[in-house]
């Protein structure tokens, strides 16, 4: 018989226990299914002659008041097993259900159920072999079902119902199952005589991902017309890009939409993950692939600007960077971010806010009469004071002065004190946003264009597939004006020839007399932004040796290999 024309009765019981032989049902349930279609419904109360345990009353919500008055097994059972019929007798974790209705049938004298039995559970783990948990709920959360009525007979069968349609359907899919003595077979089969799965994701697996590099990259899911659906960025090419095509059903919806229109994959190599970070955000951006969701435009990320070509150095926020001998620090996450540290500098640093028309006039304005500002344009010996001022707030924006954070934190409590709730809410936002802010740029510690650093990790051996005893590596990051301009790999131990070429490298790349960029705009703002997100998610964990032109060359190479050479401790 065929599927289609089975009658499929899915069974709960709720019992007072889980030991068949001690314990008693108080509830059953089924639902019957034909043709894809809940035909029937048949659902009872069970007085077990005996007091229903305090446990099973908060799961179930079923206490013994409830059951006074129900009838007993005798008179409940005759109306299932009608009910029943010759259908198949469906649960999930069969045996449970099972062996509690035929304990009870037992106790009346009657024989046990015959009608051929399929489990949803295991069916789940032959098909759902990647899903952690085979639950109800959780295979119900996995196919996207809404649960009504949960550990009450009824709506578990229902549930259990629903869950049995979507495995029907995948197997019909996935394995080209039509009769019942092929579905009862599969259920019974081993996991390693299980179908591999759909012809496409075994041709990914066996011909596509060996070919793949244990290496950082870029890769590209494709479809069958070239078309790129999905980029991504790995630390390992090889095990990124397989864990898509093994434990599927793991996967949250729409990447399990991917994986079904992927017919091929590419990547591109990249030296480093960081390097992998960069050009992963630039490829979606040009690519807008239908299945990345993120960072799919650039967006406008302002910079701190601290104009120290001014006798008198003032703040603002600038929408992007230029080479216009200010020093800018960021970027941030936006304009109202902007104008909060802005307005935050001007309140807890006493630097000048007028404009240069007013500042000429050589009179105290409105902000030093409000003690925002010393008054420097009445002129007098304020230039030395300013200056260290300027420092102050240079430190503060490389995350080196906090002492911010904590005038916050003080306001903020000095409100709640004064009942002012509201003020301290805004003052704890405040705090913490500015934390954040600073926990980045302790990270940069330079302004944009001071950015010149190496940063020491170690990296994988130069073969692909190194065998025991493969030495070791040092991938070095080169940073120059905020950005990542290479990725250099040193052995280690480094030879004498492994330094002069070290040498010639870090040469080119930090030559003082190397142009400075004249301005950044939305592509380099956000290599700068992803950078500084690097760093501080790998703070305290990079070693980084920093260099500014006029240092000691030799010095900073001699810094670098230091670094590398720790790696072998």
């Amino acid at each position: 018989m065929r599927l289609a024309e089975i009658p499929f009765v899915v069974t709960d019981v709720e019992t007072t226990g889980i030991d068949p032989g001690r314990h008693r049902v108080i509830e059953i349930a089924a639902v019957k299914v034909v043709g894809g279609v809940v035909v029937d419904r048949f659902t009872r109360l069970v007085n077990p002659g005996r007091a229903v345990p305090r446990r099973i009353t908060a799961l179930t919500g079923i206490s013994t008041a409830m059951l006074y008055g129900e009838p007993p097994p005798g008179e409940v059972l005759p109306g299932y097993l009608d009910f029943l019929g010759d259908g198949v007798f469906v649960a999930h974790n069969l045996p449970f259900d099972r062996g509690f209705l035929d304990a009870e049938l037992a106790r009346l004298g009657r024989p046990a159920l015959t009608n051929p039995g399929l489990c949803t559970l295991r069916l789940a783990r032959r098909l759902l072999r990647g899903l952690r948990s085979k639950s109800l709920g959780s295979i119900a959360a996995f196919y996207g079902l809404s649960p009504n009525g949960r550990h009450r007979a009824l709506g578990d069968a229902e549930l259990t119902a629903q869950v049995l349609l979507r495995l029907l359907s995948q197997l019909g899919f996935q394995a080209g199952l039509e009769t019942l003595d092929e579905l009862l077979a599969f259920q019974n089969k081993t996991y390693v005589h299980l179908e591999a799965g759909p012809g496409h994701l075994q041709r990914l697996r066996e011909e596509v991902v060996p070919r793949l590099p244990r290496r950082p990259g870029v890769y590209f899911m494709k479809d069958g017309q070239g078309t790129i659906l999905y980029i991504g960025k790995a630390k390992s090419l090889r095990d990124r890009v397989r864990s898509y095509f093994t434990g599927i059903e793991s996967h949250a919806e729409h990447i399990r939409q991917m994986v079904a229109g992927v017919r091929d994959v590419a990547w591109e190599e990249t030296g480093s993950e960081l390097a992998a970070l960069l050009l992963e955000s630039k490829l979606i951006k040009a690519h807008r692939p239908r299945f990345n969701r993120a960072q799919r435009r650039y967006r406008n990320r302002p910079f701190i600007r601290l104009d120290v070509t001014e006798p008198f150095p003032r703040v603002r926020w600038q929408a992007f960077l230029a080479d216009d001998g200010a020093e800018y620090f960021g970027p941030l996450g936006g304009r109202r971010e902007a104008e909060q540290v802005v307005e935050l500098i001007q309140r807890y640093y006493r630097l000048r806010e007028c404009d240069d028309d007013t500042f000429a006039r050589g009179h105290r304005c409105l902000y030093a009469a409000m003690g925002r500002c010393d008054g420097p344009c009445e002129g007098g010996d304020a230039a030395g004071a300013y200056a260290a001022e300027v420092q102050r707030v240079r430190d503060f924006l490389t995350g080196r002065d906090r002492t911010v954070l904590e005038r916050l934190e003080a306001d903020m409590r000095a409100a709640a004190a004064n009942l002012d709730f509201e003020q301290a809410a805004a003052l704890r936002d405040a705090r913490d946003m500015l934390a954040r802010l600073l926990d980045r740029q302790q990270a940069v510690a330079a302004a944009v264009l001071d950015h010149h650093a190496v940063m020491v990790l170690p990296g994988p051996p130069e073969a692909d597939d190194p065998g025991p005893g493969a030495p070791p590596t040092a991938r070095l990051l080169c940073v120059r004006f905020g950005r990542l301009v290479a990725t250099l790999t040193l052995p280690l131990p480094p030879g004498a020839d492994d330094v002069i070429r070290l040498r010639a490298r870090l040469a080119r790349h930090f030559d003082p007399g190397s142009p400075r960029p004249e301005r950044y705009l939305k592509e380099e703002v956000d290599e700068v932004r992803l950078l500084a997100h690097w760093l501080y998610v790998h703070r305290g964990r990079t070693p980084t040796v920093r260099w500014q032109p006029g240092d000691d060359f030799e010095a900073f190479v001699a810094a670098v290999l230091h670094e590398a050479r720790r790696l072998l401790r």
